[in-house]
């Protein structure tokens, strides 16, 4: 369990920014290339829903999903203009589902990250291994090892070929 601290605070503060950077870039391009448009989108949200959580934990979630659902929420409405970036179905939309797919697809992704298991979210700390046995030195070749003839030991004054 964290501590809330102004360190966490920041952190849920940054996670919201980035929900509402992530929410306005998946709803203006998850009908770019119809399906794979919000499929790219709502594996964009997971991985950075389970970064965000591996980072700073649930309340920095909660933080990028506010933002997330902040952003598609004002972006899917209607624009000044009559624009919409998630239509309904209606004469002359196509892939009309795609709008309810990432709507209700981006909050689900936000979900399935907060519920994962804890234990892939924390690093247990490392215990030193016990020091063993020290490995022997090796300064020359023993008695039983076979020596080349005229090996044994080098010459310094003799010229290497």
């Amino acid at each position: 369990m964290r501590h809330l601290s102004l360190s966490t605070v920041v952190k849920a503060v940054l996670a919201l920014v980035l929900g509402l950077l992530l929410g306005a870039f998946g709803t203006v391009m998850h009908r770019s290339i119809p399906p794979w448009g919000v499929v790219l989108a709502l594996a964009l949200v997971l991985t950075v829903g389970v970064l965000v959580r591996a980072w700073s934990g649930l309340l920095a979630l909660l933080g990028l999903a506010i933002g997330v659902l902040v952003s598609v929420q004002v972006l899917s409405q209607t624009g000044p203009g009559g624009d919409v970036l998630v239509p309904a179905s209606g004469p002359g939309v196509q892939w009309a589902g795609l709008g309810w797919v990432w709507v209700l697809g981006s909050i689900a992704v936000l979900v399935v990250a907060g519920v994962l298991p804890q234990r892939w979210f924390v690093d247990p700390p490392l215990v030193p291994a016990e020091p063993g046995p020290a490995w022997p030195a090796v300064e020359g070749p023993s008695d039983g090892d076979p020596v080349l003839p005229g090996l044994e030991k080098p010459v310094a004054d003799e010229p290497r070929p």
